[in-house]
């Protein structure tokens, strides 16, 4: 039970932290929140950008999201016991099978998850190949829907930064835009064509 509240006080304190933190630095915009379900297993997709889109994500979702995490990242040893608190979920390139049956779990009790096609954060502007991983979880009922998240390229937290005296001085605004529901059946290029259309349409 103690270990149960400290997890649940840690969590609350930490994210009051970083929202004040990040709403210092950052104007957020989010397009499309109706497309997202609040009462069924829902499965995010859409592109990596920077090393805070788990938190630009789940600013404005009342629900927790489930994310799942590269295995390197997660073992590393100084963050690796936040990671477990926030239970991400690990996955492996060479054995992702016991991660796929968690995810499938995680969906089939009604939870949120969220994947990065792309396997990585984008080491450029454009959105790079996205992989098939996704299309073997058995998704249950989950609604599937696409999203882009647009502003943070050049940002401190993205692999590639821009201007470093920009990155400190200007404050960014983020959109992140949310699509329609998708069949489940979407496959990874078509997918990657749906959330690049997000980006150039801004629906």
């Amino acid at each position: 039970m103690k270990k149960v509240l400290f997890k649940r006080y840690f969590i609350a304190i930490f994210w009051v932290l970083f929202e004040i933190l990040f709403k210092l630095r950052y104007r957020f915009n989010y397009i499309g929140l109706e497309n997202i379900p609040h009462d069924k297993a829902v499965m995010l997709l859409g592109n990596h950008v920077s090393w805070i889109d788990w938190f630009i994500l789940q600013l404005p979702i009342n629900r927790r999201i489930n994310y799942i995490i590269d295995k390197d990242i997660y073992n590393w040893k100084l963050f690796n016991w936040v990671f477990r608190m926030a239970e991400l979920i690990p996955v492996s390139k060479k054995a992702s099978k016991g991660s796929f049956i968690e995810t499938s779990k995680r969906l089939k009790n009604g939870k949120i998850v969220a994947i990065f096609p792309e396997g990585e954060i984008s080491r450029s502007a454009n959105i790079s190949k996205f992989y098939r991983g996704y299309e073997y979880i058995d998704r249950g009922d989950a609604v599937i829907v696409p999203f882009h998240i647009d502003g943070v390229f050049g940002s401190l937290f993205a692999r590639h930064k821009g201007n470093v005296r920009r990155c400190f001085l200007k404050k960014r605004e983020i959109t992140v835009y949310f699509g329609e529901a998708i069949s489940q059946e979407i496959k990874a290029d078509e997918l990657r064509q749906r959330v690049i259309k997000l980006k150039r349409m801004k629906i």
